[in-house]
């Protein structure tokens, strides 16, 4: 089924109506949740759950705030997750690449483990979008002219994005993230898909709706930032340290 596509026609046709209808002031990411549980549950067959408990990163979560979650899942059978959405909102405020990095990251984890269907849901004004796809977090343009996107938003093709610190312009963004997740493994690459987005030819101050499917590679390779002198905590790869100490032997 090309859940893509249903939720960006989906999710975008109900934005476009309720924009009709004034409400545009409440639009929001929470305010998405409505359409999106409305279409998985619909489509599969099974109730939509909403802020469900991330199944291997809250367990690992220390300390104190809420354990990670994922905004929308349906499981079939429970608790194994058969689909999952994050989605954000460019309103007032805008979310930063680290927190979409995030929810790519999170679902990327979930694809994996469960061989789930996995999808990023971005919303908002088409200027907003435009704009937002421009900046530098984003785009991840460097000096060179060379952009390595953290999303690509203009073509029907899959890309790859890479969490590895090699040529990677995100290093210090990554690095916040891998901060209380030291010794698990990550992925080398992210894998993601966008469907066109909807309504297509919108007008600049009206909604539009980008989906991503977000995949693991088919050759998956992992890492522990721990091992990484650009991502361990300590700034020193325990790698690099357990040589040093051989070596002095």
């Amino acid at each position: 089924m090309d859940y893509t596509r249903i939720l960006a026609e989906g999710v975008g046709a109900w934005l476009k109506f309720e924009y009709a209808c004034d409400r545009s002031g409440l639009f929001s990411e929470k305010y998405l949740s409505h359409p999106i549980g409305q279409i998985l549950s619909s489509r599969t067959g099974n109730l939509a759950q909403a802020e469900y408990k991330h199944p291997i990163l809250a367990e690992l979560s220390k300390g104190v705030g809420r354990r990670p979650e994922i905004d929308s899942v349906v499981c079939d059978p429970y608790p194994a997750i058969n689909v999952a959405v994050e989605s954000k909102w460019l309103g007032k405020t805008k979310p930063n690449a680290k927190d979409i990095m995030w929810d790519l990251i999170r679902l990327e984890l979930i694809a994996n483990k469960f061989n789930a269907r996995c999808f990023f849901i971005l919303g908002g004004k088409r200027s907003d979008l435009e704009s937002y796809f421009s900046r530098k977090a984003f785009s991840g343009k460097q000096e060179s002219g060379m952009a390595r996107p953290l999303l690509l938003h203009n073509r029907n093709i899959v890309h790859k994005t890479n969490l590895v610190p090699h040529n990677n312009p995100r290093v210090s963004l990554l690095k916040k993230l891998f901060e209380s997740y030291q010794d698990f493994d990550f992925p080398h690459r992210l894998l993601t898909r966008r469907s066109a987005p909807f309504p297509p030819g919108a007008r600049a101050k009206d909604p539009q709706v980008f989906v991503w499917e977000v995949m693991s590679a088919p050759n998956r390779e992992t890492f522990q930032p721990r091992n990484s002198a650009h991502y361990s905590a300590s700034g020193q790869s325990r790698r690099s340290t357990y040589s040093k100490k051989k070596d002095a032997k």
